[in-house]
């Protein structure tokens, strides 16, 4: 079974960055005012112009059996209403193996920052159907390509097996 771990509690470094948006966070700035509070990425998310996206998931248990990866861009994955977990792989991989991937999940009130060329399938909701936003350069020159995993799929499941309490 691979393990499963939190964005915002454990380290995902391999695979990008985790955006906190809360008080202390030293991966947002803070602004405050009359009845609302501001969390924007202390660095950028991107090195361009950018497009927004909002994919809508089914539930787990899922199957994971391709991946995708970006060259040329950054992806960031925000859940909206529930959290979300995605399969991941490190960018050093010719092709995704499924004994190097890795679940992450990603908890309302924390995004991922994906690096440049990070193995990863979609996202899918952890207790429910949901929805999740993604940031990225949308270019018709890179299309996507899905590529099978190496060794078989890599199955998804409820259970969180969190490394530790802070990240």
């Amino acid at each position: 079974m691979n393990k499963r771990l939190v964005v915002g509690k454990d380290d995902v470094s391999k695979w990008g960055i985790a955006l906190l948006f809360s008080p202390g966070s030293d991966s947002v700035v803070v602004t405050n005012g009359d009845g609302w509070h501001d969390f924007k990425s202390a660095a950028k998310i991107s090195d361009g112009a950018v497009n927004l996206a909002m994919t809508q998931v089914s539930v787990l248990p899922k199957r994971i059996e391709r991946m995708e990866r970006h060259d040329h861009t950054k992806e960031t994955l925000c859940p909206t209403n529930h959290s979300i977990v995605l399969g991941v792989c490190a960018k050093e991989f010719d092709v995704p193996e499924t004994n190097q991937c890795v679940l992450l999940e990603i908890p309302c009130g924390t995004a991922l920052v994906m690096d440049k060329g990070t193995w990863h399938s979609p996202c899918f909701g952890v207790s429910e159907p949901t929805q999740y936003y993604w940031i990225a350069t949308s270019d018709p020159r890179f299309p996507s390509e899905w590529v099978p995993l190496a060794g078989g799929s890599l199955e998804t499941y409820m259970e969180t097996e969190s490394d530790s309490d802070v990240l």
